[in-house]
């Protein structure tokens, strides 16, 4: 997913970079941004490498220092492209998942402190565990989360044209 996002902040980051494109898209022209779509390329690379080896059943394990290295490296494009505000839609799957966690916690220590026991939202959080729970294969949530990333990409996108 973040490969897909990073992508998709790619496209802007070289559209912003020519003056042709940004006139056109009426975008903001940054001189000399077309350059860090190379970059983004090589990220878009890696995770597709990435996404060849990780098919189930996984061979290949990310872990948190490579996953919080892609969302940096999605909150920094976005800085540099100027699109922050765009990141909560862009990453709708991201944010619902961390909410998830949250919202399980607090009603937990909060169902825990009223009647000595803590009661849960979710069977299991984040929210992707909530749906291996109820049956649903592994594949078939990540192609979901897949797909619902895709249309938060469009949706961000269709956006920037409404003022």
């Amino acid at each position: 997913m973040s490969a897909i996002i990073g992508t998709c902040l790619g496209v802007f980051a070289y559209a912003s970079g020519n003056i042709r494109f940004a006139e056109y898209l009426n975008i903001m022209y940054i001189p000399n941004l077309g350059e860090l779509s190379i970059f983004i390329g090589a990220l878009a690379g890696a995770c597709l490498g990435f996404l060849w080896y990780n098919s189930y059943p996984a061979q290949v394990f990310m872990g948190d220092t490579g996953s919080l290295m892609l969302g940096g490296i999605v909150a920094a494009l976005a800085i540099i492209v100027r699109k922050e505000l765009l990141i909560p839609i862009f990453c709708g799957v991201f944010l619902v998942e961390n909410m998830s966690v949250v919202i399980q916690v607090s009603y937990f220590k909060y169902t825990k402190k009223k009647y000595g026991e803590g009661r849960r939202v979710f069977l299991m959080s984040p929210l992707h565990h909530h749906y291996q729970k109820l049956g649903y294969h592994e594949s078939k949530i990540v192609t979901r989360f897949w797909i619902v990333t895709i249309l938060c990409v469009v949706f961000a996108i269709v956006t920037l044209k409404i003022r």
